[in-house]
């Protein structure tokens, strides 16, 4: 993606979200779109604050957002006299373009590794988030996307239920990679500098039964 045409788009996003807690699913641009209001996860009604685009790529049907938020912990507290802190989360929205109109195509978040225990963020190199989606049973696509918490990590690259293995080189220790035709991550695994492989997690299981024939191959057969 052309440098300078991302850092003019995050430049136009970084933005205080503001106004009601509704969004159209059609706009003009892709800033006018990605900048409406995001909500808290599982919580439609409550406005994520503090809202910050961290970064967007391009994928085969438009762009994808990483962005931040801040949402009310609603946890009980484990002491009577243990203050509550506001939870952030780490969430992305994918738009796509039809014709001169971008409609949003999906959308997630998940609590950020951030606002856990430092003891459960140092055992992880990345903070990732993953989202199966379709649009009246067409669109389909799955989303990887998420935050590299260690400076050894170079790039990120899953492997899809539909064959498909991309990559993220992470140029701003943030990823997406959007997968169109996939119901699902086999596995992903983060990179050193030396293009050695620091870390690999197995999502689905090789062979697993998937919906419109899409299985994981065994991890040998992938190398």
């Amino acid at each position: 993606m052309n440098r300078r045409w991302v850092g003019c788009l995050i430049g136009c996003l970084v933005l205080t979200a503001a106004g009601g807690y509704t969004f159209s699913l059609v706009a003009a641009t892709p800033e006018e779109a990605l900048r409406q209001t995001f909500s808290c996860p599982g919580k439609p009604s409550v406005e994520a604050k503090n809202f910050q685009v961290l970064t967007t790529r391009k994928w085969s049907k438009g762009i994808v957002a990483v962005y931040r938020g801040v949402c009310p912990d609603d946890d009980k507290p484990t002491f009577a006299n243990e203050k509550k802190e506001p939870k952030e989360v780490l969430g992305y929205r994918a738009m796509r373009r039809i014709g001169m109109e971008w409609y949003l195509s999906s959308s997630g978040s998940h609590q950020s590794q951030k606002s856990k225990s430092s003891k459960t963020v140092s055992a992880k190199l990345i903070d990732y988030g993953v989202n199966r989606a379709s649009v009246k049973g067409k669109d389909r696509h799955t989303v990887l996307y998420g935050q590299v918490l260690s400076p050894q990590v170079s790039a990120i690259e899953a492997t899809f239920n539909n064959g498909k293995s991309l990559r993220d080189e992470s140029p701003d220790g943030m990823f997406a990679i959007v997968a169109t035709g996939a119901t699902g991550v086999c596995d992903i695994r983060v990179f050193g500098y030396d293009n050695q492989i620091l870390q690999r997690e197995e999502l689905i299981s090789p062979n697993s039964p998937g919906k419109d024939g899409n299985t994981c191959q065994p991890i040998s057969g992938q190398l």
